[in-house]
């Protein structure tokens, strides 16, 4: 089992699949250049965006061929759970995780059951939301989230929301 000192929580936030894959892009070529490994944990499937994306964007074929290569397919509860099989042979991992409110909760909460490899390993969960679709108090999403993704990179939560203050969640719920 991993734990949370583990985990690295971002949040992103997005109007359209375009936007979303369109804010990614940035984020994935650093990634890529860090020979940093993606996974993907989708409720609904963004091959088309992808491809849309990537053959009307001006990007190096060796890029694209990398991004083309993410499995873009939408994935099922136990699909999160083989995820354990591929993982657990690179040192840091990053996971999109995109679907409604609910699935990004439940597909955290089975990442964080995968067990642990030999390496001190660290994962980088990247959970999208779609503005338009979550109905969920903000904060309570910024309670669990250690910093914000957007298109001009990765902030701090206080960066992107002024008016937010970070009370340490974690540490009370130990209490």
């Amino acid at each position: 089992m991993y734990y949370e000192k583990s985990f690295k929580r971002m949040s992103s936030f997005y109007v359209n699949e375009v936007h979303l894959i369109t804010m990614l892009l940035p984020y994935m070529e650093k990634i890529i250049k860090e020979e940093g490994e993606i996974y993907t944990v989708l409720q609904k499937s963004l091959e088309k965006t992808v491809q849309l994306l990537l053959s009307r964007l001006n990007l190096k074929q060796e890029l694209k061929d990398k991004i083309n290569s993410i499995d873009w397919k939408s994935k099922t509860i136990k699909d999160c759970k083989n995820l354990e099989k591929r993982i657990n042979n690179h040192s840091k991992k990053y996971i999109i995780i995109n679907g409604n409110e609910k699935y990004v909760r439940e597909m955290n909460k089975q990442i964080k059951k995968l067990k642990k490899g030999e390496k001190d390993e660290e994962i980088v969960l990247i959970n999208c939301y779609d503005i338009v679709e979550f109905n969920k108090n903000i904060i309570d999403i910024l309670n669990n989230t250690d910093k914000i993704l957007n298109t001009s990179g990765e902030h701090e939560i206080e960066e992107i929301f002024p008016e937010y203050v970070r009370e340490n969640i974690r540490e009370k719920k130990k209490a």
